[in-house]
């Protein structure tokens, strides 16, 4: 009965009126929300004609881009499908994943709303409902992946945002705060997680997952400083337990070995951790300076292997873009404390660091390319051992060249990323063109290759391969 009332909402509303999860999610990442500012900044023009959404977003004030209706409504009719190519026919009575494994049907509704000349609303609505699990008879497959893929409803980006003063704002909200100068890959942006259940096929700017902060910010000529109080610990979305993008059987675990669930996380204000951002933009370059406490992107297990967690840690960052001969240049570094490990009793830190490269002085592309290490400290030889499964240092290169041709109409993209100082570790490669038939209508196709390697889950997911196509209709 909730397959048939959910299909119905989107129906009327197309009318226009832990290894597993940091290994997946560091070679995954392929990034809407410019922070708020009283002042154009000079970045914006000495950065003009590369596409770093962090650094050259025109910074307005909301009194300048006050609306005079009251409340707008816009959105989306989207559909995604997926056929897998590389798998082989199932053993016993396992599910048959090979052939079309996506016709998913999915609505996604935005109300503007314009309180005063100073103060927004902002209310989204998402849903989804995926036919192949219907086509394929739902009972070929367990509860968890039901839960996770065949349908959902829920609320993304839901705030209020107002000036009290002409230097400071106010947020507050389930909001999207994005930190760090990469697209590619993640080290300072870490207080949103991600939807994991797909890893590879989405880049990191529609993967964030909106949590409940209020947001505090404050303009000083060049500088703005925003406190954040982070009221939800939510979750990363992770791939359904024993689907094809978490195989357990292909794990190193007992045979009997029955994986604990995971929840979304929780709203709980006792709970409430605090970040700061302090961000300076200048004539070229700009800096900005990071720290917090927010949710970990990897869990680990408690009581005996019977409970996962996605623990709380600590983090101090720095990260920065400046402009050589023509080159956007960005360098991002991160000390990250508090991780718990599986295989070991002692808390330990790690030091992220990313070097990346961007260039557009070739007409029609665009050329990037984004290098990250990150190095556990006090490392201990038992953490290569499964559950953790994890090395001194992991390297990972992220390599992306996109193609504009039709007018900018059509773009078509290579991105390579993987784990590894030599890819051993694994990742994927995805080719994909986007075209937009006209301003409400958008289409994409391409095809993710996944990469065996040393790494057990990326390993595990070698056999994924697919082609894709995404088509969405605006209103």
């Amino acid at each position: 009965m909730k397959k048939y009332i959910l299909i119905g909402l989107l129906v009327n509303l197309s009318i226009p009126a832990g290894f597993a999860a940091d290994d997946l999610e560091d070679a995954l990442s392929g990034f809407d929300e410019p922070v708020l500012k009283k002042e154009s900044s000079e970045l914006d023009d000495a950065l003009e004609g590369f596409d770093d959404k962090e650094s050259t977003a025109q910074f307005t004030t909301l009194e300048n881009t006050a609306s005079t209706e009251s409340m707008s409504i816009s959105g989306n009719i989207g559909f995604e499908s997926s056929y897998n190519t590389a798998h082989d026919a199932p053993a016993g009575e396992n599910v048959d994943y090979r052939g079309f494994s996506k016709l998913l049907i999915s609505a996604d509704v935005l109300i503007d709303f314009t309180l005063s000349k100073n103060w927004k609303a902002k209310v989204e609505l998402q849903s989804a409902y995926d036919l192949i699990y219907s086509i394929n008879d739902s009972e070929n497959y367990n509860a968890d992946t039901l839960s996770t893929y065949e349908s959902d409803i829920d609320f993304s980006e839901v705030y209020i945002i107002g000036s009290m003063t002409e230097s400071v704002d106010i947020k507050f909200g389930r909001q999207i705060e994005v930190w760090g100068k990469s697209d590619s890959i993640r080290v300072t942006d870490v207080i949103n997680p991600l939807d994991n259940r797909e890893p590879g096929l989405i880049d990191i700017e529609d993967l964030r997952l909106p949590v409940l902060i209020s947001k505090l910010s404050l303009y000083s000529g060049d500088w703005s400083y925003n406190l954040l109080a982070i009221h939800e610990q939510r979750n990363p979305v992770e791939a359904a337990i024993d689907s094809e993008f978490f195989p357990t059987s292909a794990l190193p675990f007992p045979p009997d070995f029955v994986m604990p669930d995971v929840g979304d996380g929780e709203i709980d204000l006792s709970e409430t951790t605090l970040a700061i951002s302090i961000d300076g933009r200048f004539s070229g370059w700009d800096l900005s300076l990071y720290a917090g406490r927010v949710t970990d992107s990897r869990w680990h297990f408690e009581n005996n292997q019977t409970q996962r967690l996605y623990g709380l840690i600590d983090m101090t960052g720095i990260a920065t873009n400046f402009i050589v001969n023509g080159f956007l240049i960005k360098a991002e570094i991160a000390y990250l404390s508090n991780l718990v490990y599986n295989t070991t009793s002692d808390k330990k830190s790690r030091v992220d660091s990313l070097l990346g490269i961007e260039y557009q002085g070739i007409t029609d592309w665009v050329l990037s390319a984004e290098y990250a290490n990150r190095s556990i400290q006090d490392y201990e030889d038992q953490m290569i051992n499964s559950p953790d499964n994890v090395e001194e240092n992991t390297a990972q290169l992220a390599i992306r060249t996109s193609y504009s041709f039709d007018h900018d109409n059509a773009t078509v993209t290579l991105l390579h990323s993987t784990l590894g100082s030599g890819g051993e570790q694994g990742g994927f490669n995805r080719l994909w063109i986007d075209y937009a038939v006209n301003d409400q209508v958008q289409v994409s196709a391409g095809y993710i290759d996944y990469l065996s390697g040393t790494n057990v889950m990326w390993d595990a997911i070698s056999d994924n391969d697919r082609l894709f196509f995404n088509a969405k209709y605006s209103f």
